[in-house]
């Protein structure tokens, strides 16, 4: 077998689909038998560090069901925050004034909103559904784009909400049971009235909407915490609607990151996250490094046994002083257990291997030391974006590069931030803390010579007195010594 003709996947879902959906959909490894448990209304909300697969997760769901129920029986539609941000208001920029405690109904309303009439557009598009049909339904689409509230802009949405100024008429199956004392009402009940509409709408196809683009759109900003809250909220009522009423018609997905999810703090998230969420998670710090789903995703990608993908490998690699490493552990040490970090690695051996030759140490150790270089360390460094003031996104780099050693302790951590003059922009627990949700450094424990990296799981260990270990893959990346 000849690794440099393996196929092992794309850094983004979207390329990948793009240039060959069935090879995608015949190469994804569906571990969380995703299909079925959105088929099903028991998962909605898709949680992983980013490069995890969350946004795969909502194109295998829609090819798998296109490949079974047929091309034209599945509609769906894609709402990129990180699209949308460039040409409309980002989410972060949301202000208290907009987004006030106090009437968090009026959030949850632009939501419903929001969500319901792109799965109304969705329905009235589909020639076999009843909505399609109905001139009042059309008519009701109209009116709502005229006046601002059907916008890709989620902001300008609840700016329309809160103002309340119009009235729409509303057809009566939008009403609970057909019962009503008015068909008309203003925009803060449109987005209930809009979700009654699609949960009785008869049509034999499915109509799918995917929310991503969760990953970036972050800040530190009390109003966009509350407003995401409110979004995972909303969707997790709405899947409960359409659960009751056992509608096997409208789906919704929404993609979001472990750590940014820790952070919209509403009452119900651990339930919600628990009891719906689907958490993508590959495996990490295991005993026997040959055992984490990596290695199962690897070789999915590549069409082989697991087996094959450790026999094109040298057993063990040299690191050094007479020391060698086990080469599993070798490799998945030089990532954060994520399918991208997984298929960059490989694609970048694969670039320093020979074509019909055994992959040799120094291959493996270049094509290691170019992905540490050319992704892992760019990856850490634009994920800090929006988590941490922007001073520090810039300084990163070169913060890392001022650590004295692999380990290091709180004081030597302190004297890098002042060398690359973060001092007054972060506390040193903040970054610390940070540092340890991406996967960057993790907490050492001295006596017994053990690391624990976080990865970006779900539930947060970092020890805020030190000392850590850097990631074995930035310390390759930067020259940083191992003693």
């Amino acid at each position: 077998m000849d690794i440099t003709r393996l196929y092992f996947g794309r850094s983004a879902a979207e390329r990948e689909v793009g240039s060959n959906p069935e090879r995608f959909l015949q190469t994804y490894l569906d571990h969380w038998n995703l299909a079925s448990e959105i088929t099903d209304h028991e998962k909605f909300l898709i949680l992983g560090p980013k490069g995890a697969g969350k946004s795969a997760a909502a194109y295998f769901v829609e090819l798998s069901w296109k490949r079974r129920l047929g091309e034209s029986s599945v509609f769906s539609t894609s709402v990129d925050f990180d699209e949308l941000n460039r040409s409309q208001s980002p989410l972060a920029a949301i202000d208290k004034k907009l987004v006030a405690g106090e009437v968090s109904f009026l959030t949850d309303s632009a939501w419903k909103l929001f969500i319901g009439i792109r799965l109304l557009d969705s329905l009235i598009s589909d020639p076999a559904c009843s909505l399609g049909h109905d001139s009042q339904v059309l008519q009701l689409v109209t009116e709502l784009r005229a006046a601002g509230l059907a916008s890709d802009d989620y902001p300008q949405v609840l700016r329309r909400v809160r103002e309340r100024r119009a009235t729409f008429k509303i057809p009566i199956a939008a009403f609970d049971q057909g019962s009503k004392d008015s068909d008309t009402i203003g925009p803060v009940q449109l987005g209930d009235a809009i979700i009654n509409l699609i949960t009785q709408a008869e049509t034999p196809n499915r109509h799918l909407l995917a929310i991503d683009g969760l990953d970036k759109a972050i800040g530190e900003n009390d109003a966009y915490w509350r407003t995401l809250a409110a979004l995972i909220r909303v969707g997790d009522s709405i899947c409960r609607r359409l659960l009751l009423r056992n509608n096997r018609n409208v789906y919704l997905m929404i993609m979001c990151r472990s750590d940014v999810f820790r952070r919209a703090n509403f009452t119900d998230a651990p339930k919600v996250a628990a009891d719906s969420g689907i958490h993508m998670e590959w495996g990490a710090e295991l005993q026997d490094s040959r055992q984490p789903l990596l290695w199962d995703y690897l070789a999915a990608k590549a069409q082989v046994d697991r087996e094959q993908i450790f026999a094109l490998l040298p057993d063990r690699i040299s690191t050094g002083h007479h020391y060698s490493s086990d080469m599993p552990k070798y490799l998945l040490n030089f990532t954060r257990y994520t399918p991208r970090d997984m298929t960059e690695l490989f694609r970048s051996i694969q670039r320093h291997a020979n074509t019909h030759r055994r992959v040799t140490s120094d291959q493996v150790r270049a094509g290691a030391d170019s992905f540490a270089r050319n992704h892992l360390l760019h990856e850490i460094i634009s994920e800090s974006v929006g988590l941490v003031p922007e001073i520090v996104t810039r300084k990163l780099e070169q913060l890392i590069n001022a650590l004295p050693s692999v380990t290091f302790t709180k004081d030597d951590l302190v004297q890098a931030m002042t060398e690359s003059d973060m001092t007054g922009r972060i506390s040193v627990g903040d970054l610390g803390e940070y540092l340890f949700l991406q996967g960057a450094i993790g907490n050492y424990r001295l006596n017994q010579g053990y690391v624990q990296f976080y990865h970006r799981r779900n539930t947060a260990g970092f020890d805020s007195r030190g000392p850590w270990k850097l990631h074995t893959g930035l310390a390759y990346a930067l020259n940083i010594p191992f003693s």
